[in-house]
């Protein structure tokens, strides 16, 4: 058998996908005949836009603000802010588990024989924990590192 055949048809059913916590992209490897260099199609690109925005753009209803303490129409004493209930966290959970949901159905087609993932340091084991047993068997190379805003030429060469 001939192993450059082998490498083209291993290369052919490659997904491969670049995430951070703000932005996602899915790229099929592909390798035909004719130019031997192997080039990345890109298959789905979407941003969290809400990564870049402050908690406090996101709510800002005020009128919830009552002194601490007894209510009272009397208002000398400090204001509290509320609880955050940990806000913060769960919109980062929720953009995790959105950019996993889309590896996982990108992944689980009969079609994609492997995965290479590269997914930034802050959010990889989140990720990991986020995806489908299969899915997470399929991938066979995971770098710990932010490539989003690397061109998909550059991208192979950290695999």
């Amino acid at each position: 058998m001939d192993p450059v055949k082998t490498l083209d048809q291993d290369m052919k059913n490659t997904l491969v996908v670049v995430t951070d916590l703000a932005c996602f992209k899915a790229f099929k490897l592909e390798n035909n005949l004719e130019n031997r260099t192997p080039h990345l199609e890109l298959l789905e690109e979407f941003n969290n836009e809400q990564a870049h925005e402050r908690i406090v753009d996101q709510v800002t209803d005020l009128s919830g603000r009552f002194p601490r303490g007894v209510a009272t129409t009397d208002h000398r004493g400090p204001i509290s802010d509320g609880e955050r209930h940990n806000l913060e966290l769960e919109l980062r959970k929720r953009m995790v588990r959105r950019m996993a949901g889309r590896f996982n159905s990108l992944a689980r087609d009969k079609e994609i024989e492997r995965c290479l993932l590269a997914a930034s340091k802050t959010i990889k084991s989140q990720f990991l924990d986020e995806l489908d047993p299969a899915v997470r068997a399929k991938i066979e190379k995971l770098v710990p590192a932010d490539l989003t805003k690397l061109e998909s030429s550059q991208i192979m060469s950290h695999f």
